[in-house]
């Protein structure tokens, strides 16, 4: 669990006893740049000027819940977040895991689950980012592939080619003007009218 390097962590809690609880447990943890705040609006705040590496939030604070300051974040920015909750709202949270929480944490925290926790939040976190970029990556190949389709049926109408030939064509163009294909299938696209219109 040692290679979570320092973090920049942003704790909002809603009494001053909790935040430093937490606050003098990271410090333990050797966990660099912690910085505090009192309730939800400066959480959301803070957060989106600081854009910490994680962020652990009570749910009872003052002018917004940690809840909903997630949710609001989240609009903006992809951060870890843990919730520390009482046996009482956990239903909330366990619902808020599905989308914006990645953990919790029971009150009366132990100071023996924060490393393990921040360590799952950071693991997860990892995970959910390579997972987006696969998916993006996928989508992006997704459309070059539909207008290089598209680009090469051009090709075959206007010049009266098979489509093995288009596609040369297409690679050659790529090849001799040191571009990608996708980026040759547009040029088609742009100076060849589309007939089937």
């Amino acid at each position: 669990m040692s290679d979570i390097g320092p973090l920049r962590v942003l704790v909002a809690y809603g009494t001053f006893d909790g935040r430093d609880v937490v606050s003098q447990l990271l410090t333990e943890r050797r966990h660099d740049d912690i910085q505090a705040c009192a309730s939800g609006t400066r959480l959301v705040e803070q957060a989106l000027a600081l854009e910490p590496d994680l962020i652990i939030t009570g749910i009872d604070l003052p002018e917004l819940d940690g809840l909903s300051a997630l949710i609001q974040i989240s609009q903006s920015l992809t951060i870890p977040a843990i919730v520390i909750t009482q046996q009482s709202t956990l239903d909330k949270v366990e619902q808020a895991l599905k989308d914006h929480v990645l953990a919790y944490l029971l009150e009366p925290i132990q100071p023996q689950e924060i490393l393990p926790t921040i360590h799952l939040v950071m693991r997860r976190f990892e995970e959910f980012r390579e997972l987006k970029t696969e998916v993006e990556t996928l989508k992006q190949a997704l459309s070059d592939r539909k207008v290089i389709e598209q680009a090469k049926g051009m090709l075959m109408q206007r010049a009266a080619i098979d489509e093995e030939t288009a596609y040369k064509r297409l690679r050659r163009m790529a090849t001799d003007n040191r571009i990608r294909l996708i980026e040759a299938a547009q040029t088609v696209i742009e100076s060849i009218p589309d007939e089937s219109k």
